[in-house]
């Protein structure tokens, strides 16, 4: 409308159809005018021109609602990760706790081997502290599973343990013969409502399917308080302070333990840098955005100023505008976050392990973010406003932009602020168990992740100059695409700002996922292993050789369903000179030990007879071993050998190893070491079975199957579900919320450049140059983002 009435003020007039404009022009510049004087004069005429000005900011909201969709569409999904970010981080912090704790804040644990004592003190407890839970535990070893399974006595309705348990499906045991379990012992033993399950020697009948809601990994199976039996031990479950408590003493107790007193520090703290990072990620698209407004503003601010509109006149048309977007984006940011929240949480509590509350998040942090989002936005509209409001109204009414400023200039910013970032986050790592430090980390976590960041956005510019210096021979397309980036660098730098971090979020997020997952040469097996195990061999006595010999035939029918398998038994060395002793279950075998501080041995792991087959996943040749070696071993220290007829002997010719899979044995003997000690070889209980292919569930499911049919244990690999998911979904969301910005970005910034390419079509330009100028800015903006984020 200022172009129109400046290039043809003679057609503006009654009865030529734009009276309206007319109208406008004076409402707009008889304020500026007024203002002018008055503020000069000492008057309040300013109060005038801002409310003009502001009207008139709203107005162009209004009617160029279209052309800022994308910069609504960026804010909102922004403001959208904040939320659910935020969300998210509020949710996962303090469960751990409650996964031992309920809503306690001690625990205590009994001794049951004396059912009498136990009594006694469980009765002292009650008095003593007043309302107790008391929850009942023992190990029972159940035929196909590896370890043994939990069997809890607990009461449904106890005062403290609620975040311990619930119910899935069916309902809980109430009598004698009556079991609920986890989803998990259903899966493996193929049980479900009511099925019999032969536990601990008795027929139970499956009435529920149980879970502990804040640790879904938890595997147990519950019975009735009064049809429990004599636990082997017994937990309660307290709410007093620390003086108490351990003035408290019995004769059965064994531990004492506090809940960790700064959970809500760390729930503080992770919805802290959540936050800071998500409204970081909003006020950088916010700069991004606003910098292409009011660039697409430049001649209008420019015909503003040449009324009479002052340097704040014109700061404060871009503010307003920024606040109003920023209104706008907060709302349907949250309305998106709020329902993608809903959406996720079944994902999200399979990946973290624990139940979520779908109404369980920070509605005081929601409406702070909105608040936020909104200051956030107009914080980021006001440093384009200012460098726009500086620029010559004759310049302005060209609409140039202002030169590029040379990239030197923040190089040195950069540089200090990535260096205070490093040091910051580098520091953060060593965190105690104390509230002081824990503040004292998400402080410097904060810090260093926002100099991070800032130094990313001073480094953009000069990463986006150095780009287009390097493709100077390129095609005259990608060119030009180059240079105008480099051109409108101020835009330019901080949508690639905007983009590393969109980027650095989900790269984050899988490197600690990662981190944690065992990798496929880690781990406790590989996904073509299976470990069959009999009895208890882990420890330095092993059941008689004429007991294990005749289980051979039994693990060939195990594997019989599997393609193709490879079975290794594994056999121990044990001294024939030393009789068994009768107060244990088998032989002593020959055990790889160590010294500790008090002058004892602690057993580091049996010593395992050395063949071809043992040491193939070590990549060692038993006939390249030096044959003065004894001992080959993953373990390191002053290593002796225990379990023969003389004393701990120490070992001097030793081979370390390189660590394999760790529930693979990993301490060899060789066997002219064997041969030379006179010690014989026994069948250890163990048979690795390897097949060329991964495993199915459904192959593993028949293989344990028939272990429990032969009372034989199975383990598989940890396959480590929730970190696997999480890793996936990181991706995926971070790869979506990635490539949103960097599409809304890049048609935000080819927009500005709408006349550019009018030019080169009239001047012979095709259609697939013009596509290709987009697709090199968004390659460009791409590379540069992935390498900084």
């Amino acid at each position: 409308h200022a172009r129109d009435i400046r290039d043809r003020p003679a057609q503006f007039g009654p009865g030529l159809g734009n009276a309206h404009l007319v109208r406008e022009h004076r409402a707009l510049t008889r304020p500026l005018r007024i203002g002018r004087s008055a503020s000069r004069a000492g008057g309040d005429g300013g109060v005038a021109a801002r409310r003009a000005v502001v009207r008139w900011a709203v107005r162009l909201f209004r009617r160029e609602w279209r052309q800022q969709a994308l910069v609504l569409a960026l804010l909102g999904v922004g403001v959208a990760a904040a939320i659910f970010g935020a969300s998210a981080a509020y949710n996962v912090a303090p469960v751990p706790g409650n996964a031992e704790f309920g809503t306690a804040n001690h625990l205590l644990r009994f001794d049951g081997s004396d059912p009498e004592v136990l009594e006694a003190d469980l009765a002292a407890a009650e008095e003593w502290f007043g309302t107790i839970d008391v929850i009942g535990l023992r190990q029972v070893p159940v035929p196909g599973l590896f370890e043994p399974l939990d069997v809890r006595a607990q009461d449904p309705q106890g005062a403290y343990s609620a975040p311990m348990l619930d119910r899935r499906e069916g309902r809980y045991p109430t009598a004698a013969g009556e079991v609920a379990v986890t989803d998990g012992v259903v899966e493996k033993l193929g049980l479900a409502i009511g099925h019999p399950f032969a536990l601990d020697g008795a027929e139970q009948i499956v009435v529920g399917l149980v879970e502990n809601p804040s640790d879904l990994n938890a595997e147990f199976a519950l019975v009735a308080p009064t049809a429990a039996g004599r636990p082997e031990s017994v937990t309660i479950l307290v709410d007093s302070n620390d003086d108490r408590v351990f003035a408290f003493r019995t004769p059965s107790l064994s531990r004492r333990s506090p809940r960790l007193e700064n959970e809500g520090v760390i729930a503080a703290a992770g919805v802290l840098a959540a936050s800071a990072v998500a409204m970081l990620l909003v006020a950088l698209i916010a700069v991004a955005s606003f910098v292409v407004v009011a660039q697409r503003r430049l001649r209008q601010l420019g015909m503003l100023a040449a009324i009479g509109a002052t340097e704040r006149n014109l700061r404060l048309v871009t503010v307003a505008n920024g606040a109003l977007i920023g209104a706008v984006a907060a709302v349907l940011g949250a309305t998106i976050a709020l329902l993608g929240w809903i959406a996720a949480v079944p994902q999200l509590e399979t990946a973290v392990g624990h139940r979520i509350d779908r109404l369980d998040v920070p509605w005081w942090l929601i409406a702070t973010s909105m608040l936020l989002a909104v200051v956030a936005a107009t914080a980021a509209a006001w440093w384009p406003a200012r460098a726009v409001a500086r620029i010559p109204t004759v310049q302005a009414l060209s609409g140039r932009p202002d030169a590029p400023k040379p990239a030197h200039r923040s190089a040195a910013p950069a540089g200090i602020l990535l260096a205070i970032g490093i040091v910051c986050l580098a520091v953060a790592g060593d965190v105690a168990d104390n509230e002081r430090v824990y503040w004292t980390s998400a402080l410097l976590i904060g810090t260093g992740t926002l100099a991070t960041v800032l130094g990313v956005l001073f480094i953009g510019p000069l990463a986006i100059r150095a780009l287009a210096r390097i493709a100077a021979r390129s095609p005259i397309t990608v060119r030009l695409a180059l240079r105008d980036l480099a051109r409108y660098q101020a835009r330019s730098g901080a949508a690639l700002a905007a983009i590393s971090l969109a980027l650095a979020i989900p790269v984050a997020i899988v490197i600690v996922a990662t981190a944690a997952e065992h990798t496929a040469a880690e781990g406790n097996l590989s996904d073509r292993q299976l470990l069959i195990r009999a009895g208890n061999v882990d420890g330095p006595f092993i059941p008689e050789p004429a007991e294990l010999r005749g289980l051979r035939g039994q693990v060939e029918r195990i594997v019989e369903p599997l393609v193709d398998p490879a079975v290794i038994p594994f056999d121990v060395a044990f001294d024939p000179a030393v009789e068994p002793d009768p107060r244990f279950d088998g032989r002593a075998a020959i055990t790889l030990t160590v010294p500790t501080e008090d002058g004892r041995r602690q057993d580091l792991s049996l010593l395992y007879i050395a063949n071809p087959e043992i040491l193939e996943p070590y990549g060692l040749d038993l006939g390249a071993v030096d044959p003065d070696t004894e001992v080959l071993t993953v373990e390191t220290g002053e290593l002796s050998l225990t379990g023969a007829a003389g004393p701990s002997e120490s070992v001097s010719n030793v081979v370390t190893i390189t660590p394999g899979y760790s529930s693979v044995p990993g301490s060899f003997i060789t066997p002219e070491a064997l041969r030379q000690r006179g010690w014989e070889p026994a069948p250890a209980g163990r048979w690795l079975v390897e097949t060329r292919s991964p495993l199915t569930s459904e192959e593993i499911a028949a293989a344990r199957e028939r272990a429990a049919a032969a009372t034989l244990t199975i383990e598989t690999r940890d396959q480590q579900e929730g970190l696997l998911a999480l890793r996936t979904r990181a991706t995926a969301i971070g790869m979506l919320l990635a490539l949103g910005i960097l599409a809304m970005t890049v048609g935000l910034i080819r927009a500005e450049t709408a006349s550019d390419l009018r030019t080169l079509a009239a001047t012979g330009a095709t259609s697939t140059m013009r596509r290709t100028l987009t697709a090199a800015t968004a390659g460009a903006l791409a590379l540069l983002g992935s390498l900084l984020g």
